[in-house]
């Protein structure tokens, strides 16, 4: 069993990405244990101290043996840049524990409409 902590900006995030993992963990075969999402907004996450803070509150949580899921937006921030960045922060704050970014350029909220017809008589 994979416990998963993860890291996220909005209120509807803290119950959709629960959701959005356990599927994609359905389909990969995987038993995932995902723990209540951190939410702590955009504009902290990308200032120096706050991300790393939240790293080492997923860390704890996840009792040091888990994995951490950054799912931010970029905003208008270009992904190919901010990502590294952030990911690298990640890491130097709590390195040994594998840790995964994702970056939407503006809303990850649209991959759901996107997926929509795939989601149609799921989880309600």
């Amino acid at each position: 069993m994979i416990t998963l902590a993860c890291i996220v900006e909005g209120h509807g995030d803290v119950q959709a990405v629960p959701v959005l993992v356990h599927r994609f963990a359905h389909q990969l075969g995987l038993a995932v244990q995902v723990l209540p999402p951190l939410r702590v907004p955009r504009f902290k996450l990308v200032k120096n101290g706050e991300l790393e803070r939240a790293v080492e509150l997923g860390a704890r949580k996840s009792g040091g043996q888990g994995k951490i899921l950054i799912l931010i937006d970029a905003e208008d921030n270009c992904p190919a840049q901010l990502g590294p960045d952030l990911l690298h922060r990640a890491q130097q704050a709590r390195g040994g524990i594998p840790i995964g970014l994702v970056l939407a350029k503006y809303e990850y909220e649209a991959w759901f409409l996107a997926a929509a017809a795939s989601s149609r008589g799921r989880r309600g």
